[in-house]
């Protein structure tokens, strides 16, 4: 079954989109794994932001493409649909028009499955496959041309992680839904296995997450270091001036 148009317009807000774009900045995600295209990607990214160097890059490359992550996740949840994840068929996209630079991220297939019988066992699948079979090795080729800390690429993550659930326990006051999102969230940030995210022994994302609304992060996503010049509000240097 294919994603309605109402679906299509709620997914929006997380930088969802069914259009392509011609520009230099635009990639598919399986790319992303290739080092010599990341790596050419990373120069076009330090270009477009104004970055001091390409950790720089790495790290706005990451705070952006986890609205892909969120795209996914909403669907779980809410839906309990599982998009395709085929991502020889997803593209980042960009409006070279646009500023400040936040791409989208365009399905060429809009369909969805769900689950039959076991929800758990079907939620675990899509952690894994979208987090250990992308994401980290996503991470591990960052990390690998820009010798960038992970801990600031799965901070990066885990702020819109957290964003997103914390945002759907607001809207969704029916308590069989509500009940749902909030098992979600914990079993993410808290209790799925490590290795669910990648070669880890612990889950990467518990260490961000104390039960209770961020203040301010433990690492910094350098985008002072951009053209912006500006520090996020929860920004750990801003709390040490």
């Amino acid at each position: 079954m294919n994603l309605s148009e109402d679906e299509i317009k709620q997914l929006e807000r997380f930088r969802f989109s069914n259009k392509r774009t011609m520009s230099p900045l635009s990639i598919r995600l399986d790319r992303l794994h290739d080092e010599r295209e990341l790596a050419i990607y990373l120069q076009r990214v330090q270009q477009k932001i104004g970055a001091r160097n390409q950790v720089v890059s790495a790290s706005i490359l990451m705070k952006r493409y986890s609205f892909f992550i969120a795209i996914v996740l909403y669907a779980m949840s809410v839906w309990n649909k599982r998009l395709p994840l085929s991502f020889r068929q997803i593209w980042m996209e960009t409006d070279n028009e646009l500023t400040p630079w936040i791409p989208t991220f365009c399905f060429e297939s809009l369909t969805y499955t769900t689950f039959s019988e076991n929800r758990d066992k079907w939620r675990t699948q899509i952690i894994e496959q979208l987090f250990a079979e992308h994401l980290a090795l996503f991470i591990g080729q960052l990390r690998k041309i820009t010798n960038i800390s992970p801990l600031i690429l799965w901070e990066n993550v885990s702020i819109y992680v957290i964003w997103l659930y914390e945002t759907l326990l607001e809207e969704n006051q029916v308590c069989d839904v509500r009940r749902q999102i909030y098992d979600d969230f914990l079993f993410i940030v808290q209790k799925a296995d490590g290795k669910l995210f990648g070669p880890y022994s612990e889950n990467p994302l518990y260490r961000f997450w104390k039960g209770e609304s961020r203040t301010r992060r433990t690492t910094c996503c350098l985008f002072y270091q951009t053209a912006k010049q500006a520090h996020c509000k929860t920004c750990p240097i801003r709390y040490m001036k």
